[in-house]
């Protein structure tokens, strides 16, 4: 046993011992690479790489944009990534495991690693910070234990090691300043710091959405805190006002409508499932956060569909997470009801768990490491208090000499020592895209979206590097997880597509690209690329009037697509259907929004087959008329006229031109 005076040491003290611990256990993150997600919200992105100067276009688009969906606001995070572009954009974006080898260049992805790591850092002063205020009746030793177990905890390692989730970052340091102001305006009756605390609310919600948390944490935290009722209500409707203006942020920045497309691996409870199938899903995920959040083992990327199943009473973990929280939720209500700390970290554990158990409303994904960030403060309050309840450290004791036991030292010791080790050997794992999918992919045999990642980065890497003598070997393991994937999931379009244009991209195998091409259209007969790489594996495989219904398919679903127009022509020449295939083309631009390719095609076919020059400048001249800015269009025109000898309508079309930028 011994004897520990906590008033002697100062603050800062604290401050850089917090600080220390953080950047030793995860300092290994830094080098690393861009990886999970991190390509829709900072690898690339265009409004992200102008610095400063997109940052109103950040405030006025979704947090996330691709050219099939655009959905969450999340500003603050953007400017973050934004501000580090604007003053780092000299070094190179990232870097491959080999280039890292020959070169060891500091790149961007590193920097957005540093500065996330600094941010766990600052949030943990933050949250230590809270505690000293929300405990000030107790030693200062369960704040600092508290404060320890969350600075170590393996869970954590997604949101600090994937920079993408900078997102939980912020939003947690947003809602623990707010909370620390909401208390001190408990104790001042000052409201200054009522308005710090909506702004750093509005903060955490401009981060996050699952910050709405708050509505409910302030009061809890406040009732703890034996704050008057009137207090609470004043503080309660100050979050939900920032709630409100969080809303109206939204609706009225945003200059498009928001579109995510949930498939059904992602949750199938979101196609099917009764309320009842919610509440035993919702069991079953309470159970497997339960065993992440006390042995954080096989941790993953992503999990989803069929790795966490629809499950239903028959399976056992639904009954154990039952006997389990049930009996907890009602002692942690009671205990929080007399301002027990281990009430506090019950209700704030199981009542923030609530909202990402996919009982009020299913959660895309299903379950992830990176959920578990808010609620596993409450967590670490409960398991902090039962360490020193366990071995009898006297928290009220108003000696400045605590004692404490061996045995106390020791477990603290074992849970920062084996905790800490997870996380150090967790970080790398995050180093790149393939690095995190590949290490994985062991722990979630049967996710459907898990084998699907591994191909879709494989297939973009053959593509960017075609002559990588490695590409054979990436082909085979693409069409493995593509397959793996389908069997899990036999809905999961994208992967039927993808799987039959790997098959005749990457392995010559037209017949089965042509397959699983036709099994894709078969789900969803307007699906483009799927009709275009059914046509290209028809006409491959010389059946030519299938290859040319697929051509004319995918150029009604999609005639603004210039790379469909090619083949099909080719299809036309070789085989003496030109006339045939005006004919399609005409009737397709007659019902169609945006005829101006269409007539193009048209155009080209008519000079370069039938070789009438006055009927393709007339469908050049249809097109223009479709959209009378392309300069480019507008001088080929002038000089199929100027090759035809009429100086007229050259001129006119000249002078066209030149008024064109």
């Amino acid at each position: 046993m011994i004897t520990v005076n906590f008033t002697k040491i100062t603050q800062l003290r604290y401050y850089i011992v917090i600080v220390l611990i953080t950047f030793i256990i995860y300092g290994n993150s830094i080098n690393n690479e861009y990886s999970l997600d991190d390509n829709i919200v900072v690898d690339g992105i265009e409004k992200v790489n102008n610095g400063l100067k997109g940052i109103s276009e950040i405030f006025t688009t979704h947090y996330a944009v691709d050219k099939k969906q655009n959905y969450g606001y999340r500003p603050v995070v953007l400017i973050t990534f934004a501000i580090e572009k604007q003053f780092f954009k000299g070094l190179p974006e990232s870097q491959t495991a080999e280039e890292k080898n020959r070169k060891d260049k500091l790149t961007q992805a590193n920097i957005s690693h540093f500065f996330n790591v600094l941010l766990y850092a600052i949030t943990n002063i933050l949250l230590f910070n809270f505690l000293l205020l929300l405990l000030k009746d107790y030693n200062k030793l369960l704040p600092i234990v508290i404060t320890l177990i969350f600075i170590v905890h393996p869970l954590h390692t997604e949101p600090v090691a994937n920079i993408k989730s900078r997102d939980e970052l912020l939003m947690l340091l947003g809602v623990l300043l707010a909370l620390t102001h909401y208390l001190k305006f408990s104790f001042t009756s000052k409201y200054k710091y009522l308005l710090f605390a909506l702004a750093f609310g509005l903060m955490a919600f401009l981060s996050k959405k699952s910050a709405l948390s708050l509505v409910g944490i302030v009061p809890v935290v406040l009732y703890f805190s034996k704050t008057n009722y009137k207090k609470i209500l004043i503080c309660t409707g100050s979050i939900v006002g920032a709630g409100i203006m969080f809303v109206a942020m939204k609706k009225g920045f945003l200059t498009a409508s928001g579109t995510r497309n949930v498939k059904y691996f992602e949750n199938p409870l979101l196609y099917e499932g009764s309320f009842m199938d919610r509440i035993t899903v919702g069991l079953y995920c309470s159970w497997f956060y339960l065993k992440m959040l006390i042995f954080p083992k096989d941790m993953s990327y992503y999990y989803g569909y069929n790795h966490v199943p629809m499950a239903n009473w028959s399976f056992y973990q639904v009954w154990l997470a039952l006997v389990f929280y049930a009996p907890l939720g009602v002692y942690g209500f009671w205990r929080f009801l007399k301002r027990d700390v281990l009430g506090l970290g019950i209700v704030l554990w199981l009542g923030v768990m609530l909202a990402f158990i996919n009982v009020l409303f299913p959660i895309v994904g299903i379950v992830a490491d990176r959920f578990t960030y808010l609620f596993s403060l409450g967590f670490c309050i409960v398991l902090g208090v039962l360490l020193v309840r366990i071995f009898k450290v006297d928290l009220i004791d108003d000696s400045v000499q605590l004692k404490l036991p061996n045995g106390f030292l020791v477990a603290v010791a074992l849970v920062a020592v084996v905790y800490s080790a997870r996380v150090i050997t967790r970080n790398p794992n995050w180093h790149d895209y393939l690095t995190t999918y590949y290490h994985d992919i062991e722990v979630v045999e049967n996710s459907a979206k898990a084998h699907a990642m591994i191909s879709n980065t494989l297939y973009a890497k053959v593509r960017k590097n075609p002559k990588n003598p490695k590409n054979r070997g990436y082909a085979n393991d693409i069409v493995m997880h593509y397959k793996r994937a389908l069997a899990i999931d036999s809905t999961y379009l994208t992967c039927y597509s993808n799987l039959g244009s790997a098959y005749i991209d990457l392995m010559k195998d037209n017949q089965n690209g042509l397959l699983y091409c036709e099994k894709a259209i078969a789900i969803k007969p307007d699906y483009y690329e799927a009709n275009l790489n059914a046509a290209v594996s028809s006409h491959r495989l010389n059946q030519i009037d299938k290859a040319f219904n697929y051509y004319v398919r995918a150029i009604e679903i999609n005639p603004d697509q210039a790379s469909v127009y090619s083949g099909f022509n080719n299809l036309l020449t070789q085989n003496n259907m030109v006339t045939r295939g005006v004919e399609e083309l005409e009737m397709i631009a007659n019902k169609s929004d945006k005829p101006k390719n269409i007539y193009m095609n048209i155009a080209n076919l008519y000079s370069l087959e039938i070789s009438n020059i006055n009927i393709s400048i007339k469908y050049f001249v249809k097109a223009f008329q479709y959209d009378s800015v392309d300069k480019i269009l507008c001088n080929h025109i002038a000089k199929l006229y100027g090759m035809k000898g009429d100086a007229v309508n050259q001129n006119l079309y000249l002078q066209k031109c030149n008024t064109l930028k």
